[in-house]
């Protein structure tokens, strides 16, 4: 096969990429162009079979760095990956990894899709230059009746649900993120290392109310005597949900606010072809809360390569070594 072709930001056709990523197997919110164009600080792509005819994406987040382009996965966007039209056989995998192998020295972290895995796992290895991870998500397919779901459902978060039935909690569905993200602030930012920054909050903003311009956003608040103590923010596209925001006060904690919330959204869209993505962080405890839903782990691989020239090698090693562990994870189920 011919090789994949480096398209600018400006060079994407957005129709054509976005009925790309629609139609495909792998489709996820992400790669849609505006939501891209929100969470990026610039992108591009590697497409095949030509500039004209999209049948496999792959869209490639980048920064301006030492007069280079950089690779670097943006937040509010948890794995990006190979998106294709038709069939993704391993040879045309094989290809993009060697377009994005060959175009870029330095990837400070970049994420492929879980439904790239099967056809990465025997290729990526190949390429000294990339350091591999494997990271894990949850997912929850939705196509069974409420009574299967909710008996998957661990014995620890079964009593937690039976909890939260008795602090008569009301419930509101609402368009309005803004009291969600004020709870985060107040009630999760400091227990992240490394704070958030403002302009963190400014691209969630912008990306809520471009995703409830362009998809399906489903905020859930949980009240008591009419305050709000606990929110959930669900989007959903085509058939897939994430869990892509929540937060919760020391009585919604306390109260199991997330757990029924999260239960009730599973008891409106059950039966459905709708699978349900956790966006789970590497931290276990949230995991476990995840995994207690009766969710499954779905692996996806992450890449990072430094084949840059001395003495910029050198220092970003050392730059990495002191961030490590203080990236925000705006996902915190304490």
């Amino acid at each position: 096969m011919t090789a994949p072709l480096l398209l600018s930001r400006n060079e994407i056709d957005d129709v054509r990429w976005n009925e790309t990523v629609k139609n495909s197997e792998q489709h996820i919110i992400y790669a849609y162009s505006w939501y891209l164009d929100v969470v990026c600080e610039q992108w591009m792509a590697l497409v095949w079979p030509a500039a004209e005819d999209y049948q496999v994406i792959m869209p490639l987040p980048v920064k301006k760095k030492w007069f280079i382009e950089v690779i670097q996965q943006p937040l509010f966007c948890q794995y990006l990956g190979i998106f294709s039209s038709r069939d993704l056989s391993k040879s045309v995998v094989e290809e993009f990894l060697k377009s994005l192998d060959r175009n870029f020295r330095y990837i400070s972290t970049y994420n492929f899709n879980p439904s790239n895995t099967a056809n990465l796992r025997p290729l990526i290895r190949r390429f000294n230059t990339f350091r591999l991870s494997e990271n894990t998500t949850f997912l929850l397919s939705l196509r069974s009746c409420y009574e299967n779901l909710s008996a998957g459902y661990s014995l620890d978060r079964k009593t937690n649900l039976k909890r939260s039935f008795k602090e008569n909690w009301s419930f509101e569905k609402s368009q309005d993120f803004k009291p969600l993200v004020e709870m985060f602030q107040q009630n999760h930012e400091s227990k992240i290392a490394g704070g958030v920054r403002k302009s963190t909050y400014e691209i969630l903003s912008q990306l809520l109310e471009q995703i409830s311009e362009n998809q399906s956003l489903e905020i859930w608040y949980a009240i008591k005597d009419d305050l709000l103590h606990s929110g959930v923010l669900i989007v959903k596209s085509e058939n897939k949900a994430i869990y892509l925001f929540n937060a919760a006060d020391k009585i919604g904690r306390k109260g199991n606010a997330r757990t029924i919330m999260l239960d009730k959204f599973f008891q409106e869209n059950a039966d459905s072809s709708i699978l349900f993505d956790f966006e789970s962080p590497d931290v276990e405890s949230i995991a476990s809360f995840y995994r207690s839903f009766g969710a499954t782990a779905a692996n996806y691989f992450g890449i990072k390569k430094n084949d840059l020239f001395f003495p910029f090698k050198q220092i970003q090693n050392r730059r990495l070594k002191k961030m490590l562990n203080t990236r925000p994870t705006l996902s915190e189920d304490f």
